[in-house]
This record gives structure tokens, C-alpha cells and sequence, in this order.
């Protein structure tokens, strides 16, 4: 199937395009954070007995580039360390309600670009491209 050959080119285009017009409609916001950072504080939001290394593992991400994305949201005051409860050892992360007011605030611009991004797509077509792009991730999930 000729489409399965060009299936990364689209899906790549497609991110690379939105992580570039979201980061744009940050700073045009004076927002000064990356849409990997968004994607951060959205995964802590849903789940506050995370640890640096499962946002590294979760995210497929090396533990690097996760240390410096935390050092900036804790530096902005977005993120506080927790000792865990069970293991001292271990810090949870956990947003602040200055991290849960700009992560409302990052959502709205991220709904809103979303809206002109899908303008002319049909109801319709949104859900097809929803089953597709599940199916995708379904066989894709290695494992372990």
C-alpha cells in the first residue's frame, strides 16, 4: 500500500507543523514555555504521583531532556518536588496553582488552535481520523 510508505512523512509534517504554530501562539501570549512543557504539565495534571523518570519513560524521552524541562517549570514556580510518601527517596511531582493557572491558560490556546487547524474537517472526518490514528498507536504499542 503506497500510503504506508509516506505514513511518517505525514504524521511528522503534521506534529512538526503544530508544535511550531503552538509554541508561536505561546510567545505571542508572552508565555515563554514549549509545547513539550505543555505536554508536561497536561500528564501531571492527570496524574500527581508522577516521578521524573516515569514522565521519562512515559513520554519515551531521555531522562536528560526531562531534568530540563522540570528545572524550567520549577524555576517559573509551575512544578514542586514531593517527597513520596512511601519511598523518601523519590520526589512526586506535583503542579502548583500557579502551574494549574497557566495550564488553563495554555489549553484554551491550544483548543483555539486546534479549532483553525481543523477548519473545513467534518465531524465525520475528525472521527475517522480519530479511529486511524488509535489504530496506528494500538499497533504500534511494543511489548515489553
Amino acid at each position: 500500500m503506497e500510503t504506508n510508505r509516506q505514513l511518517g512523512y505525514f504524521l511528522n509534517k503534521t506534529l512538526r507543523i503544530f508544535k511550531s504554530q503552538i509554541n508561536t501562539e505561546f510567545r505571542k501570549q508572552g508565555i515563554e514555555l514549549t509545547f513539550e512543557q505543555f505536554v508536561v504539565l497536561r500528564m501531571l495534571d492527570s496524574n500527581c504521583n508522577m516521578i521524573q523518570q516515569d514522565l521519562a519513560h512515559v513520554l519515551q524521552k531521555d531522562k536528560s531532556i526531562i531534568v530540563r524541562q522540570m528545572n524550567g517549570l520549577l524555576d517559573e514556580k509551575y512544578v514542586d518536588r514531593l517527597t513520596n510518601t512511601n519511598d523518601k527517596r523519590k520526589k512526586n511531582l506535583t503542579l502548583t496553582s500557579k502551574g494549574i493557572e497557566i495550564l488553563e491558560q495554555l489549553k484554551l490556546i491550544s483548543n483555539d488552535l486546534s479549532d483553525r487547524l481543523l477548519a473545513g474537517v467534518t465531524e465525520s472526518e475528525y472521527e475517522t481520523f480519530k479511529k486511524v490514528m488509535l489504530k496506528i498507536q494500538e499497533n504500534g504499542v511494543v511489548e515489553e
